[in-house]
């Protein structure tokens, strides 16, 4: 007996020196990435006000959505100008003789214009593309809100959780080293400590992960803002579930005025209208006017010129005969509005999808935040207090104190999780609306 009394000593010692020196290298990798992360989080908290005003300013992709509508504008006064007119000078060679006198030189001026009202419906199609392209400004502008938004509620949700899983992670280390003090003085089992250590080193690989999610996310963050990958990014504001004021038909209304998708589509109905009306203009003629002076010379004579110059004003006019160009071309602007009117009544569709997914799930969402906050996240953290007491004072069993600790985490992270869905849902109804609804 005595041999196996040693040998069970010098194993007691064993797994207490192993408890002693794991944690202290644990606590030095965890002490580490901490230090990152506090340097990561040095800078000041960070809005999404501001955020919104710093990427509406130098977004790439809006940069880009603002110079085609600016290019589109120009587009306007092209549409409606004249064709550039014709000049000619012709130098006769030897002197014609008409009932005037000899003709010496001839100038021509003449210019083409396009049958009344042509000038106009080119300018309607011009107008109605600056709509369309305003429509799309619009819609990348809500784009990148909802993109902003959406990131910055993830960043809020991991954020909040590393501070929920850090301080899940204090009291472990509280409870290794009371599970570690009782199997040194015999009070207490040796796989109390080794479930203490397995615990730790879940909760610290659990951080690991959490802090790689938050470095992703604020690489997208800063592509959305055109900052520089590696900028860091300073902690988020918590953000507060806002409320809805507005009933399924209202949004429904409000998308109709204000939903990017649809202004497009009804700017390119109008566009593809305009162009089926120029299309059918191709039936009439167009007109040309022109002015043409003959100076007339004196022939071979010395006679002088006797102001015997003549003018003229010739009219012309297109003679459209080629009905395989032009009916054809009627035919192929029909089916473009068709096809517009087809693809209006599509966003009309999605925008009531998307309006109807984002509310529903909003509603939804608010009430699981709710539950959380009211019922499952008090309980749990009770269940928990109760049992971490009962196993500091040797009432509870370790696996009790475990399992207490597990319902207690998960329901703070389900909970940030939840919180950040519903955010982002709400963001998704604005995106849907197309216009701000937040009270």
């Amino acid at each position: 007996m005595v041999p196996f009394k040693k040998e069970v000593a010098v194993n007691r010692k064993r797994v207490v020196g192993l408890s002693t020196v794991i944690p202290s290298c644990l606590f030095w990798v965890f002490f580490s990435s901490a230090s990152l992360g506090a340097q990561e989080n040095a800078a000041p908290s960070v809005s999404l006000e501001g955020l919104f005003q710093e990427a509406l300013a130098n977004n790439r992709g809006l940069e880009a959505a603002r110079e085609e509508l600016q290019a589109a504008r120009h587009r306007v006064p092209q549409s409606s100008a004249l064709p550039d007119p014709t000049a000619g000078y012709a130098v006769m060679g030897p002197m014609l003789e008409t009932p005037l006198g000899p003709q010496k030189d001839v100038y021509e001026f003449e210019q083409m214009i396009p049958f009344p009202g042509k000038l106009l419906e080119r300018r309607k199609v011009a107008l109605a593309e600056v709509d369309a392209a305003s429509a799309r400004l619009k819609q990348v502008e809500r784009e990148l809100v909802l993109n902003v938004s959406q990131t910055y509620y993830d960043l809020y949700a991991v954020d909040a959780t590393i501070e929920a899983v850090e301080e899940i992670l204090d009291l472990l280390k509280k409870f290794e080293a009371i599970a570690e003090s009782r199997y040194a003085s015999r009070q207490g089992e040796q796989r109390d400590v080794a479930k203490a250590q397995a615990k730790v080193s879940e909760t610290l690989q659990q951080l690991f992960v959490l802090r790689q999610q938050r470095q992703t996310l604020a690489a997208f963050l800063n592509a959305l803002l055109a900052r520089g990958p590696s900028q860091p990014l300073a902690e988020v504001v918590p953000p507060a579930l806002p409320r809805l004021e507005l009933s399924l038909e209202q949004l429904l209304q409000q998308a109709g005025e204000n939903r990017p998708e649809l202004l497009e589509a009804a700017a390119m109905r109008g566009r593809q209208e305009h162009a089926h009306a120029l299309a059918k203009y191709e039936y009439l003629p167009d007109i040309s006017v022109g002015f043409q002076y003959t100076r007339i010379g004196g022939g071979m004579t010395t006679e002088p010129e006797d102001g015997r110059d003549a003018w003229m004003v010739p009219l012309k006019v297109t003679l459209p005969l080629w009905q395989n160009r032009i009916i054809p071309a009627v035919l192929e602007a029909k089916r473009d509005l068709n096809a517009s009117e087809a693809n209006f009544h599509q966003a009309e569709n999605l925008a009531e999808y998307e309006i109807k997914n984002a509310y529903y799930r909003f509603t939804a969402g608010r009430q699981v935040v709710e539950l959380y906050e009211n019922a499952l996240i008090p309980q749990a953290k009770l269940a928990f207090s109760s049992d971490q007491a009962g196993y500091e004072a040797g009432r509870t069993d370790v696996l009790n104190f475990l399992d207490s600790e597990e319902v207690y985490r998960n329901a703070k992270i389900a909970y940030y999780q939840a919180l950040a869905d519903a955010l982002k849902n709400f963001a998704a109804i604005e995106r849907a609306v197309g216009v701000d609804i937040g009270k």
